[in-house]
């Protein structure tokens, strides 16, 4: 007598489990037509059944074709442009016999599709979704390359570096709203250490961050990196991160504990600089992002300089505006100028500015009074806004640290602030502004 082993037992056990809730209600199918009376109810009905089957194998198999997945390898290869078809037809002969039996028999595919969906325990190989949405990225892609990148269609695809995600939720968030939805957002955990020798379990702490952002409700990517500095590490996962013509375009980074580390992140931006990625370092304060309704929201964007970081400054101000959580925020452009006429010229040019990208802005001209410092008048004018933007300027070789320490004053107590250098191939044109007006931007 053959021996049956227990594991093939219990495989055969779990298959009969599976049959019998089919069998069950094919037997009160078939019972409910025979108790129809009617010989032509039951062969409309045992035809859609069929029609049914012989559709979906149809349509299945046409998606599967399509998808291009390596498991699918059928003896009789025939065209998906056929199987669509014959899908196609089948659902069409469903309604021509009988129109509310076929709106029925699809209903109740559809019904069965999303019980099966919702399944925690997927058989191998029973989801053809994953392949057709490759192939469709992949035609994309092939798309894209092909059509030019301009300053109208440039939008911020974020790269998003940070020591712990759990800690940097907000800097995070900040990213998935500068993205508004449109952008892809990559949250990349660095990790400082050597990869052969130590037992970093790389996958395992991705699939925990991803986790972590999902609960948050966050439309992000995840990955892990390490690297053995953060200068050469930054600029090397930047450079790499992305596929085809879609590719990160903007780093933000998280205001760090020590000036010494302000000074690799301005050695990170000489970089990307000649990788034209644009840099933003941001500093969040969780205790102000969620005010009253009854105060004023404003967004702080100080204009000003030679370093031409104005117009992807006011670009992110906008597209933070976009999303539910700023509608109500108003963007206000801060300047200070010398004297009255001086004053009185740049609200010339930012006034004619403004109708010009169709942005809704407030311009607001300070002149700088002899006992107060340009840092002063910053505090002082930016103390309640709730967001602020300063532009990033290139310091000198061997002014780094005195360059940081002065980051460390502009940034002072102001609540969120955010310091941006842009590097696009598309400087100043971001905006689309006709305007021959100086578009030259702050810069600290």
């Amino acid at each position: 007598m053959d021996r049956i082993v227990p594991s093939r037992l219990g495989k055969k056990t779990e298959d009969w489990k599976e049959l019998v809730p089919g069998l069950i209600l094919s037997v009160a199918i078939a019972l409910g037509a025979v108790f129809l009376g009617n010989l032509n109810a039951v062969a409309s009905i045992v035809t859609m059944f069929f029609l049914t089957v012989y559709g979906t194998i149809n349509l299945v198999a046409a998606f599967e074709t399509l998808s291009g997945d390596s498991s699918w390898r059928p003896k009789f290869k025939i065209p998906w442009q056929i199987n669509l078809l014959g899908g196609a037809g089948c659902i069409f002969a469903m309604f021509l016999i009988n129109p509310v039996a076929g709106i029925i028999a699809v209903l109740g595919e559809l019904i069965l599709w999303m019980l099966l969906s919702r399944k925690k325990r997927r058989e191998y190989g029973d989801d053809v979704r994953r392949g057709l949405y490759e192939s469709l990225i992949r035609w994309a892609l092939i798309k894209l390359a092909r059509r030019p990148m301009s300053a109208r269609n440039w939008r911020p695809h974020i790269l998003v570096f940070v020591p712990d995600p759990l800690d940097h939720l907000d800097l995070i968030r900040f990213g998935n709203w500068f993205a508004q939805g449109r952008g892809v957002v990559t949250v990349c955990e660095l990790i400082v250490g050597d990869l052969m020798t130590e037992k970093i379990e790389i996958e395992s702490r991705r699939v925990t961050t991803q986790k972590l952002l999902d609960e948050e409700e966050l439309v992000v990517f995840t990955e892990v990196d390490v690297v053995q500095n953060i200068v050469e590490g930054i600029a090397s996962v930047a450079q790499a991160n992305g596929m085809g013509a879609l590719q990160s375009n903007t780093v933000l980074l998280g205001w760090p504990n020590k000036k010494e580390r302000i000074v690799d992140f301005l050695n990170v931006m000489r970089r990307l600089e000649t990788l034209n990625i644009s840099l933003v370092i941001g500093r969040t304060r969780p205790r102000h992002l969620y005010r009253r309704k009854a105060l004023e929201r404003t967004i702080h964007i100080w204009w000003g300089g030679l370093q031409r970081n104005g117009d992807l400054m006011l670009l992110l101000a906008y597209l933070l505006t976009r999303n539910p959580e700023w509608r109500d925020a108003t963007i206000k452009i801060m300047s200070i100028a010398s004297n009255e006429m001086v004053k009185e010229q740049t609200e010339k040019n930012l006034e004619e500015m403004l109708p010009d990208i169709r942005i809704q802005a407030e311009p607001r001209v300070i002149i700088k009074s002899e006992d107060k410092s340009i840092l002063e008048i910053i505090q002082e004018e930016s103390a309640n806004a709730e967001v602020v933007f300063m532009g990033l300027a290139d310091p000198d070789k061997g002014d780094e640290m005195a360059y940081a320490e002065r980051l460390e004053r502009l940034a002072g107590d102001l609540p969120t602030v955010f310091f941006v250098k842009n590097s696009t191939l598309f400087v100043g044109e971001l905006l689309e502004s006709s305007n021959s007006a100086d578009n030259s931007q702050p810069s600290p």
